[in-house]
């Protein structure tokens, strides 16, 4: 991380002296560099201590959790899912939290379908989660004073194919480089206009969906075009695949990092500065990742995340399964203490559902693109029997290309579905601008999920 934080002292420029919030933020990232050093049982060990705290004033405090556990066992916690934040609304807050936590400001998360969750997160999570930004930055060494341009859901704002131009990257780095150029363009552009504002721009970063990446990469391969000021790509909010990692360092020849959050609880896990797994970010959270049975997962297992915030005591979320499955990692040789994730998997309406009963992740992507040109496609699965492969051509599909792909999507899921191909002009993103490529709509056991 390149940049000296600004003095807020008339007279004195160096060394600098920030201002009070600058000045704590800068303390909870020093605190953050020595602490990711500490043991998995250190980092434990002063996590449980913080969530006893939480506990108790959220059973004292939150109508929801009165009378649902006893504060001194976090195992009698229950489980919280989506449905349940999102129903309980304002039982869910603290009718007194410490006024030294700082105001409340609302946070809607985005859903492809029910109703948004909605929690309320304090200044002490805002001060944290820049502290946990800058230690992004710090891990993967960025020069906050470059160019940074990104694609990404904006509104109305930022249209192709000028998209939008300003100044600092956001209230991390605000006090440390204020004058960095940012470029930003709407997910709403098509692929040829993303990839012709990125030549013109010419960012040294890229923030960018792992799907709008995806399409990018193929483009610049198909073109021979490339954009060579930049020097990392940066990928959120949906689940990365390994083929679109291998793509980017293929055609780009930069390194991806990837960031696992959720707007609910903030950053979740990063990726390792010396490896491509992930690192959960245990000085904010407590991460559970469990089985079918309710157990914790050993390294190699894949199981549903369930999440607890220490520190957010407006909404206290606790034992909250996000939706998503993810891969547990042995201790990482960097020698961080903090616990390790493989692979981030995706939500549970990301799992095919087979006639026996069998569930697993679809992985079709490779397969498909080895069967057939097309700029993207989405494959839903309708009935335990039948699949609908949505496509977006990329000049003509024939019949031969339609029969290829049906070939490839019953080798690689292992069974013959029965396919019908959709063309279609373009695949419609859900709220926050993401784009799920596979979509069950049956519920484990054979029923439908609608």
């Amino acid at each position: 991380m390149t940049a000296l934080p600004r003095s807020s002292v008339p007279g004195i420029a160096w060394p600098a002296v920030p201002d009070p919030r600058t000045a704590t933020v800068l303390s909870l990232l020093w605190q953050l560099e020595q602490t990711q050093w500490w043991s998995a049982e250190e980092l434990a060990r002063q996590q449980q201590a913080q969530l006893r705290l939480v506990l108790q004033h959220a059973v004292t405090t939150v109508p929801h959790y009165q009378g649902r556990f006893d504060a001194a066992d976090p195992a009698t916690v229950p489980i919280l899912t989506r449905d349940e934040i999102a129903a309980a609304g304002a039982r869910l807050l603290s009718r007194q939290y410490p006024a030294q936590h700082g105001p409340a400001e609302e946070i809607m998360t985005s859903r492809t379908s029910g109703e948004p969750v909605r929690v309320r997160a304090s200044g002490i999570v805002s001060l944290l989660w820049q502290a946990l930004t800058l230690r992004d930055h710090a891990w993967h060494r960025r020069d906050l004073r470059a160019h940074l341009a990104s694609i990404r859901y904006l509104g109305d704002t930022a249209p192709p194919p000028d998209g939008a131009r300003g100044t600092g990257w956001g209230p991390a780095t605000e006090a440390l480089a204020p004058d960095a150029a940012v470029s930003a363009l709407s997910v709403a552009s098509t692929t040829e206009q993303q990839v012709a504002w990125l030549i013109r721009e010419a960012p040294a970063y890229l923030v960018v969906y792992p799907t709008v990446l995806d399409a990018i990469l193929r483009r610049l391969a198909t073109t021979g075009e490339r954009v060579p000021s930049l020097r990392q790509v940066r990928t959120i909010s949906e689940a990365l695949s390994a083929e679109t990692r291998a793509l980017c360092r293929e055609v780009l020849g930069v390194p991806l990092v990837d960031t696992y959050s959720a707007q609910e609880v903030g950053y979740i896990a990063l990726q390792c500065p010396s490896h491509e797994h992930y690192h959960v970010q245990s000085e904010r959270l407590v991460v559970e990742v469990l089985g079918d049975d309710g157990a914790p997962c050993r390294p190699g297992e894949i199981g549903r995340v369930v999440v607890s915030d220490l520190h957010n005591f407006a909404t206290p979320i606790l034992r909250y399964e996000l939706g998503d499955y993810a891969e547990v990692g042995a201790p990482c040789p960097c020698g961080r203490g903090l616990p390790v994730l493989t692979r981030i998997l995706g939500r549970r309406r990301g799992m095919l559902v087979y006639p026996d009963g069998r569930t697993a992740w679809p992985l079709f992507t490779v397969a498909c693109r080895q069967a057939a040109r097309y700029r993207q496609i989405q494959l839903v699965q309708e009935t335990v029997d039948a699949l609908r492969l949505r496509v977006v051509p990329d000049g003509a599909l024939g019949d031969a290309d339609r029969a290829a792909l049906t070939r490839a999507l019953h080798a690689s899921l292992g069974h013959r579905f029965a396919v019908e191909i959709e063309l279609v002009d373009e695949l419609a993103r859900g709220p926050g601008g993401k784009l799920e490529e596979f979509i069950s709509r049956v519920a484990p056991g054979g029923r439908s999920a609608s």
